[in-house]
C-alpha cells in the first residue's frame, strides 16, 4: 500500500508510523493539510536572533546549533536553502512513496536542494533524535552536519555528543517533546556546565503544565522570555478529534480557547532561555509572528 492522504495520521499521537521512514514524503504529506509552519517561524526567528547570539558568544559570523528532536532536519533545510515550507510540502507532495521504494528518491532530493543552496554556511547544525533513518536522510541531504541517534530522556549523551555540546551556542526544540523537556535540557546543561552555557530556544505547547520547566530554569539561574508579541500559530489540528482533544485538555487546565487556538491554528509560546547574566547584558526585542 502506498502512503496517501487517507492512510496518513490524523492525530499527533499517530505520527510514529511516518516519523522514521526511508522517505520523508509521508511525513510532510501528513502535515501539509495542517499548514505546519513552525520550522519556518523558527528559521526566521533564528535569523533575527543570530547577530545578538554571535556577539554574546564572540563567534564572529558562525553559530553552532543543536536541533533537538529534529526528525528529517527541516529547520536546517530552511536555514540553508532558498525555500519555504510551502516549497517543502510541494516537493514531497509530488510523489506517492511505498516502503519498497526505499531510498529511490534521495538523489532527486539532493539535486532539488543543491539547486537552491545558500552560499552562506554560517551555521554548524547538529541534530539529535531517536529516529535514526530520518537523521541519515537529513545528513545525506546536507541539512545537518552531525547527527546523534540518542535518547536523552533515557540516558546521558555519548562522548561524541558531549564533544558537540561543549561548543554548542544554541539548542532549538520546536514543541514536540512535551513535559520531558526539562529532563533533556538538564542532561545538556550537565555537560556544558564547565563551558559557556548554551541558550535554549523552545516552544512550550499549551496542553502541557510547565511548572517543572519554570523550576528548572530557576534552579539553573536561567531566565526564559517570550520572543513573540503574540502566541505563535503552530499548525491546524489534523482532525476534529485532535482539535477536541486539545481543547478538552487545555480547558481542564483552566485555559480559555482563545489562548489555545486562533484562526483554527493551535498556538504555542516561543521562548528563549539564557543565563540570567546574559539576559541583562544582551537585551532582545520581541518580534511579531510574521514568518510566513
Amino acid at each position: 500500500m502506498r502512503y496517501g492522504v487517507d492512510t496518513l495520521p490524523k492525530h499527533k499521537h499517530d505520527f510514529g508510523r511516518v516519523y522514521d521512514l526511508e522517505d520523508p514524503s509521508p511525513y510532510f504529506t501528513a502535515l501539509r493539510p495542517s499548514d505546519y509552519r513552525m520550522p519556518q517561524v523558527l528559521a526566521g526567528a533564528l535569523e533575527s536572533l543570530r547577530p545578538t547570539i554571535t556577539r554574546a558568544k564572540g563567534t564572529g559570523e558562525s553559530l553552532r546549533i543543536l536541533d533537538f528532536a529534529c526528525g528529517y532536519g527541516v529547520i536546517g533545510a530552511l536555514l540553508r536553502h532558498n525555500i519555504s515550507m510551502d516549497d517543502v510540502f510541494e516537493h514531497y507532495g509530488r510523489r506517492h512513496w511505498h516502503p519498497d521504494d526505499k531510498q529511490a528518491y534521495w538523489n532527486q532530493d539532493i539535486e532539488f536542494f543543491q539547486a537552491r543552496r545558500h552560499e552562506s554556511m554560517s551555521y554548524e547544525i547538529g541534530g539529535a533524535d531517536i529516529a535514526g533513518v530520518a537523521l541519515e536522510y537529513a545528513a545525506t541531504l546536507g541539512f545537518l552536519d552531525e547527527v546523534f541517534n540518542e535518547n536523552l530522556i533515557e540516558s546521558a549523551p555519548s562522548n561524541r555528543f558531549c564533544d558537540f555540546l561543549l561548543g554548542t551556542h544554541l539548542v532549538v526544540e520546536s514543541g514536540s517533546l512535551g513535559d520531558m523537556l526539562p529532563v533533556v535540557f538538564e542532561r545538556i546543561l550537565d555537560v556544558s556546565n564547565s563551558s559557556p552555557c548554551p541558550w535554549f530556544f523552545y516552544c512550550p505547547r499549551p496542553d502541557i503544565a510547565w511548572e517543572g520547566m519554570d523550576n528548572f530554569w530557576l534552579a539553573r539561574d536561567y531566565q526564559a522570555q517570550s520572543l513573540s508579541t503574540v502566541l505563535v500559530r503552530y499548525r491546524k489540528p489534523l482532525s476534529q478529534s485532535e482539535r477536541d482533544d486539545m481543547l478538552r485538555i487545555t480547558r481542564s487546565m483552566g485555559k480559555t480557547d482563545d489562548a489555545v487556538m486562533r484562526d483554527d491554528y493551535l498556538l504555542v509560546d516561543m521562548k528563549l532561555a539564557r543565563p540570567s547574566i546574559d539576559v541583562h547584558k544582551w537585551p532582545i526585542e520581541q518580534f511579531q509572528d510574521n514568518y510566513d
